[in-house]
Order: structure tokens, then C-alpha cells, then sequence
């Protein structure tokens, strides 16, 4: 989890920093580092090139080998630039440590959660004159997922634009339609078929099945995290904060948060038809739904290439509701840091990379919901099955908003991690766990 009590405002980027970070890797940078070597030269075609740029690249090698390529046919086309990628450069407590030290990669990566700790220290530039002088179309990016990397000195959403979308993340339900026709479920669910909370709930109950005292396949595996369970209680009218983009005070004492909540942890505590910490830390949340023991898993398009290589046939379906659709949006973008000393090197091939070109290239994978239009509403996405109802992941974006973007975020997640281990163990009651997410929530945005 991305746990660690440390407040960002008071995170001074200094010699010492490597070794406070240390204590607080977000979870989902660290995940998009998983990169063996941390460093791809790339010599430009045309001789010695005058300038080096350094990009901090996330991914597995698959992934870091399309950046390859794109590198490749940038230098092809600007003879004068080298590009040299570096994998261990997109890991949150390696990049802080780089800047720290005054050599941060010209082009940097963050996550949403992560980049507001960035934004408030001034860490990336803001593109926006090059945008104006190059005529840039934005349009074809997603609102959604461009205002938030805009700031403003005191609010996010607003103000200038200091990142370019690398992707969208929005985590729809796979379903396995085996189980599914197993369990007398002849219809399957479509993108305009969104069930209720009710509906849902039967599906699991019908296909958890237990034999000789313990759960052989379950009706939906969670991942627990605040990122999941924010969904459901969206779904039941519940924010967690006052502002999104500016909280100052934790709305969750709304009953609609609990009443999500509540039912989210239910699956675990109450109905059995999700698996426990113990049985998940054994086996693994995505990988018990790869390997056909559970009816449903709510998570993003990069487990595509994970269940590609199941041997049953499954499908995305919309996030279940109680009075309105839900969904989390998150996602990461690439960035020119203030302590580059190549920003227009830097801006030309930014600016490439996140082209439509670029984001073809990743959407082959199968690895990302494209946060271009033009790639994500093209056939080369909806088409590329499983699964086939790819449109679900373009419906869900209409209704996704952000967790709160605030340099505080570690320490909100830490909270409700913490609490939610307690939910899941039994040690608390939901209403009880919700309640100290409030008052902690409270503490820590007052503090700020």
C-alpha cells in the first residue's frame, strides 16, 4: 500500500530526501518500475547529437521497448537531439532523489495521486507557452483527464497545465462468462446493461461455491484499495471531501460514504463472497481471476494482457449502482521538470511521444485506455478483444472524478488503508472505521 504518515508539505527537497522518500513509494509508480535496467542509450542516427535528453520511463520491457522505438524514430527525424531513456528515473523515491541532487530526467513521469506533491514545489514546468507557440491541439485529449494537471498555486484543475496525459485509468468489471453460464446466467452483461448494487450482490452469492468447508471459487475478488472502494460509495451519493481539487474538510460523515462503504466490505465480512487479506496475499487478486476462481474482479485495461492467456472466456461490464454510476479516475502523465536544462529538446519530443502515434503504439499492447480521443474511439481499441465490450471503458470515463488531489494524499490513503485492514480482520465495524477516517481526515486537512 502507499502507506507512510509523512506530511508532503513539509517534505523539503534536500541531500536528505532519498532518505525520507523512502519511507512513502506510492504504489502505482512503483508498480510502472518494474524495469530490470535502468538505463536505454540510443545513439541518434545522424552523427553525435548535440543535446542529450533524459526521460524517465515506467513499464515491463515490453513496454519500455515501444518507448525505445519512439525514441528511435524521434532522433530519426531530429538529428540534433539524443534521447536516453531511464526506467529507475519513473520511480517516485529515485526521481525525488534525482531532483534533490539537481539531475532530474528532462522529461519526467508522475501519477495523478503523486503529482500534486510535485506541483506544490514547482518540480515540472509549465507547458503551456509552448503549447500557444506551437499551436498544440489539446482537443484531442480528454478533458477529464487534462484539467487535473492543471494548478494554479493553490488549487488543482485550475490555473496553468504543467503535464500531458500518458493514459487514462478507469477500472471496470471483468466477469468470467464460464462461471457466469455455470451459475444459469444465459444473458450477459452489456455496456448498456449496468446492474444494481442488488443484482450484483446475487451474482456473487450464486457463484461463490464452498466444498467441504472452504471457498473454491469466490463471486468477486477486491483489490481494497480507496481507489475500488471510493466507487461504491460515489455509487450512493458520497464524496470524501469538500473539494476535490482543494479539500479543506473530509465529508465523510455524509451517510451515503458509509452506506458504500459498508457494502463493499460486506463481500468480505458478512457474505464470504469475496476472498479475505490471507487468501488474496497467497494467491493474488488479478491472478485468482486469471486463474478462473472467482466470477468478477474490478480493476483497469492494463490486466488485459494478463487474462489474454486465461483458458475461459470473459468480457468488461459497467460498475454496479445504487443511485447514480460511479467510477475513480486516475492515470499518470509525462512532464518537462523545472531543473531540465533542454526544456524546447525537451518540449519537442514530449510533444511527440504523447501524440496519437505514441499512444497507438502502447494501445497495440493492450496495455492502456488511451487518453487521445482519435486512438481511444478508433477501431484499433474498441476492436482489440477480449474483451468486446471495450466501448464500457469510454462510458465509465463520463462519470469518473479523482480522488482528492491534494500533496497530503499519502497520508489520507495511509488512513483509510489502515482502517480498512481493521474492517476486513474484523476488528472494527465499518461504521466504526468510517468514523476515524473522518476525524484523522479532518486532523490532517487542517493541518495543512
Amino acid at each position: 500500500m502507499t502507506a507512510h504518515g509523512m506530511n508532503r508539505r513539509r517534505f523539503v527537497l534536500t541531500g536528505a530526501t532519498a532518505g525520507i522518500a523512502s519511507a512513502g513509494v506510492l504504489t502505482t509508480a512503483a508498480a510502472h518500475s518494474r524495469a530490470g535496467s535502468s538505463r536505454y542509450h540510443a545513439p541518434a542516427l545522424l552523427g553525435q547529437a548535440q543535446t542529450t535528453v533524459t526521460w524517465a520511463v515506467p513499464g515491463n520491457p515490453e513496454e519500455i521497448a515501444v518507448y525505445q522505438s519512439l525514441a528511435d524514430e524521434f532522433m530519426a527525424a531530429n538529428d540534433d537531439v539524443e534521447v536516453t531513456l531511464d526506467s529507475e528515473a519513473a520511480d517516485f523515491e529515485k526521481f525525488v532523489t534525482l531532483v534533490a541532487a539537481g539531475t532530474p530526467p528532462d522529461i519526467g513521469f508522475a501519477t495523478l495521486y503523486n503529482w500534486p506533491s510535485f506541483a506544490e514545489r514547482g518540480i515540472f514546468l509549465a507547458l503551456d507557452s509552448f503549447i500557444e507557440e506551437q499551436s498544440y491541439d489539446l482537443e484531442d485529449f480528454y478533458e477529464q483527464i487534462i484539467t487535473p494537471y492543471r494548478y494554479n498555486g493553490e488549487t488543482f484543475g485550475e490555473g496553468e497545465l504543467f503535464g500531458l496525459p500518458k493514459e487514462i485509468a478507469i477500472r471496470a468489471m471483468y466477469f468470467n462468462q464460464d462461471i457466469f453460464e455455470a451459475a444459469g446466467i444465459t444473458e450477459m452483461p452489456t455496456p448498456d446493461d449496468v446492474w444494481d448494487w442488488d443484482r450484483f450482490i446475487e451474482m456473487t452469492e450464486a457463484t461463490t461455491i464452498e466444498e467441504g468447508g472452504r471457498t473454491r471459487q469466490y463471486g468477486y475478488v477486491q483489490d481494497v484499495r480507496w481507489t475500488f472502494w471510493q466507487i461504491w460509495a460515489w455509487s450512493a451519493g458520497g464524496d470524501p471531501v469538500d473539494n476535490l481539487f482543494n479539500p479543506t474538510m473530509s465529508t465523510l460523515d455524509n451517510p451515503a460514504v458509509l452506506e458504500g462503504y459498508q457494502v463493499f466490505t460486506d463481500f468480505v465480512t458478512k457474505l464470504g463472497t469475496a476472498p479475505s487479506a490471507a487468501v488474496t496475499a497467497d494467491q493474488g487478486h488479478a491472478e485468482m481471476f486469471a486463474g478462473g476462481l472467482a466470477a468478477s474482479y474490478n480493476n483497469g485495461r492494463w490486466m488485459v494482457p494478463l487474462f489474454r492467456e486465461s483458458d475461459f472466456r470473459w468480457d468488461v461490464m459497467p460498475m454496479p449502482m445504487k443511485n447514480q454510476r460511479a467510477q475513480t479516475l486516475s492515470g499518470s502523465m509525462f512532464g518537462i521538470t523545472s531543473g531540465s536544462q533542454n526544456h524546447d529538446a525537451a518540449w519537442r519530443l514530449l510533444s511527440y511521444i504523447v501524440g496519437a502515434e505514441g499512444q497507438t503504439r502502447m494501445t497495440e499492447l493492450g496495455l492502456l485506455l488511451p487518453s487521445r480521443k482519435s486512438v481511444a474511439e478508433s477501431d484499433l481499441f474498441l476492436n482489440s478483444a477480449p474483451p468486446q465490450n471495450n466501448q464500457i471503458f469510454l462510458d465509465e470515463l463520463e462519470f469518473a472524478k479523482p480522488l482528492p488531489l491534494t500533496p497530503i494524499y499519502p497520508e489520507l490513503e495511509k488512513v483509510i488503508n489502515d482502517q480498512t485492514d481493521l474492517v476486513l480482520i474484523g476488528e472494527k465495524t465499518a461504521a466504526e472505521a468510517v468514523a476515524e477516517m473522518h476525524t484523522q481526515f479532518n486532523t490532517l486537512l487542517q493541518a495543512t
